[in-house]
């Protein structure tokens, strides 16, 4: 979708549902019973083009059809999701300043509660989990809205903001571009942001490398700025998955400059690079070019031992037109060790829901994807051995963008 109209589009949603709070349950939902509880953040869009979001429990993936029909919360404007042990945070963005943290509860009618809530001077770009206790929020702002970069320490327990760091943008700045966030990593007292560039029009000018910086963790200090000449920037505008960190502390980089995520020219290849446990530098002697292989990388979640699920553009090439279009993606395993693609046969050609995170959820060798296409919304349960798929939970809606266990 192109930005300006996702905009435009999110700000309608937040005015024309303005007095219905996140923690407001629909009347008639009915409880879900079972071992396993599932929340699942259903988008809507109606015919004038604008969103609704919805929270709504679920007792399986796989079978039957999930509805936000007189069940669930009603989530005000845009949100995305992120996991913080049990609960679901529901962050606003585009209009929306909150963060939402949701439960499971066995007596709310809808086995969902509004648990707590932390407000932010502006929309947060990402929160994720840091340790047991404590999510992150980060916000990088534009030149023209401010100077600082805003880290948030949240606790799980309780959603308050409990600590609030701030390090200059400069560094992160080039001229009149401003510094996009699309990832990070921790590992040990070090803690890695992966961005790219917007100017004022959100042409992307700088894709001829890649570009990361490092905080001291968790003191949030600035200490420096690294870059590598073989690809274009780590990740993209909202996809929040850039930079993930294996087993032995070793940290991968996924470069994709691609259009149909938000980039406006690719001049390099696509491709993983590698940050060894402990560096301030890229790993000169690997790159794993995915371009060869498979195809620009759109999403991507680390599985373990090495292998990575990822949704990838089957676009041979990618004009202008193809801007911000999410589109065209088949589901693959990536093999980083191996330097391996390998597509899963029984996921449909679809497109993604463009500018949020990678909407999967893990659980027992099987990966949960939602696909949408004109037979409707759909959940896979993908089988990461095989390689094979199957259809399971329908959706009543237009676009999952996120999945989680909350029991």
């Amino acid at each position: 979708m192109n930005i300006r109209n996702l905009y435009k589009s999110t700000m309608l949603a937040v005015i024309a549902f303005a007095a219905v709070s996140c923690s407001k349950s629909n009347d008639n939902s009915t409880p879900v019973t079972g071992e396993s509880v599932y929340a699942l953040g259903i988008g809507v869009t109606g015919s004038d083009n604008v969103n609704v979001n919805y929270m709504v429990a679920a007792n399986s993936l796989t079978t039957g059809t999930i509805t936000p029909i007189g069940n669930g919360l009603t989530l005000t404007g845009y949100r995305d999701y992120a996991a913080g042990n049990k609960s679901v945070f529901a962050i606003g963005g585009l209009g929306e300043v909150n963060a939402n943290g949701i439960d499971y509860s066995a007596t709310a009618p809808s086995n969902l509660v509004l648990t707590g809530s932390s407000v932010f001077p502006r929309a947060l770009n990402d929160i994720f989990q840091i340790d047991d206790t404590q999510m992150m929020g980060i916000e990088i702002p534009t030149q023209t809205v401010g100077s600082n970069i805003s880290f948030y320490f949240v606790n799980i327990a309780s959603k308050q903001i409990t600590k609030t760091i701030t390090s200059p943008t400069a560094p992160l700045v080039v001229g009149a571009n401003d510094p996009i966030y699309t990832g990070w990593a921790i590992n040990g007292n070090k803690f890695y942001l992966s961005y790219m560039h917007f100017d004022a029009s959100y042409g992307t000018n700088l894709v001829d490398r890649n570009y990361i910086a490092v905080f001291s963790y968790p003191e949030m200090v600035f200490q420096q700025v690294f870059t590598d000449t073989r690809t274009g920037p780590t990740g993209a505008w909202q996809t929040k998955n850039g930079l993930f960190k294996v087993e032995n502390g070793d940290i991968y980089a996924m470069s994709s400059s691609n259009i149909s995520n938000g980039f406006s020219q690719s001049l390099k290849p696509g491709g993983f690079l590698r940050i060894k446990s402990g560096a301030t530098t890229f790993d000169p002697t690997y790159f794993f070019n995915t371009d060869l292989l498979g195809g620009k990388i759109s999403h991507i979640k680390y599985l373990g031992n090495g292998i990575a699920i990822a949704a990838i553009s089957t676009l041979t090439s990618q004009t202008a037109a193809d801007r911000w279009g999410d589109k065209n993606l088949k589901i693959s395993i990536i093999d980083l060790n191996a330097s391996t693609i390998k597509d899963v046969t029984g996921v449909p050609i679809h497109n993604g829901v463009g500018g949020r995170s990678f909407p999967v959820y893990v659980e027992g060798g099987n990966v949960f994807y939602p696909v949408t296409t004109a037979d409707g919304t759909y959940i896979y349960q993908i089988n990461v051995a095989s390689l094979t798929a199957t259809r399971g939970a329908k959706i009543t809606g237009t676009f999952v963008g996120g999945i989680f266990k909350i029991k």
